[in-house]
């Protein structure tokens, strides 16, 4: 390593948290040696918000991640989600119960709705606001809703962080970034760089030529570029390795122009 850290990214609110702007995604944490020194190794470059859910590996996402840090360090932010398919109370107590559990903590730092599945949004934001009110959670967000989902939830609890699909080609949500950056809410777009399935790879592609002027990568400049998009962004990049893992951090020296910006922004529309 060579002294990159989270920190260079910026700081951002989550409810009464403050955490760096660049976090990490663990959809493809295992329950291996390798995947417990990439979380050491991420935490010592700083990075204080992990990313999870209760269906990330069938439950080894989060059984790593409390094995690895349980207790946790002071300032480690960890947020999780349920209800992916059914979003009910009783799946929404049951999958918190669960992830209590395998995190190996009394209190979820952030648990996020993961999608509006089977109940009403308000029916899933009242039985997780019971759930604070229990003190089983601390803050609440959402994953994949709308600017009106988000103002109907807000009405039953406070929301502090959305989690949408979202990069420079994936542009369905432009409304919803808009709304927390003028609401202070956290944004948290999953997929940053394109995701598996050829994507990354078609967004690297479309980024070449201006990476290169730059020295970077086709991925750190899109990280570069949502850092740019919102002070209210968290791109949460998910890698297995350390050296993607330094990469990330590296896109927050990326000083990108408002002219390149402006130019990346078009590709999406």
């Amino acid at each position: 390593m060579t002294g990159i850290t989270a920190s260079a990214a910026g700081a951002i609110n989550i409810g009464d948290f403050t955490v760096s702007r660049i976090g990490l995604g663990t959809n493809r944490i295992s329950e291996t040696p390798a995947a417990v020194e990439l979380l050491r190794q991420a935490v010592s470059m700083e990075i204080d918000f992990i990313d999870t859910a209760h269906n990330y590996g069938r439950g080894a996402s989060e059984t790593t991640i409390g094995t690895t840090f349980a207790p946790y360090p002071d300032g480690l932010v960890v947020a999780t989600k349920g209800g992916f398919e059914d979003a009910r109370r009783d799946v929404l107590r049951a999958e918190l119960e669960q992830s209590l559990q395998r995190l190996q903590t009394d209190q979820i730092d952030l648990y996020q709705l993961h999608r509006v599945a089977v109940a009403p949004l308000e029916a899933s934001v009242t039985a997780l606001r019971e759930f604070q009110d229990e003190g089983l959670i601390r803050h609440i967000g959402l994953s994949e809703v709308s600017v009106e989902q988000i103002e109907q939830a807000r009405e039953i609890a406070a929301i502090v962080s959305v989690q949408n699909e979202y990069n420079v080609l994936a542009r369905q949500h432009e409304d919803v970034v808009d709304y927390c950056s003028a609401e202070g809410i956290a944004f948290i777009p999953w997929v940053p760089l394109g995701g598996l399935g050829g994507g990354r790879e078609k967004l690297a592609t479309r980024l070449v030529q201006t990476a290169a002027r730059y020295g970077v990568s086709g991925s750190q400049l899109a990280l570069a570029w949502l850092l740019k998009r919102s002070p209210q962004m968290l791109p949460i990049p998910g890698t297995l390795s350390v050296e993607h893992l330094e990469a990330n951090l590296r896109a927050a020296e990326v000083n990108l122009s408002d002219e390149d910006f402006e130019a990346i922004s078009a590709l999406g529309r």
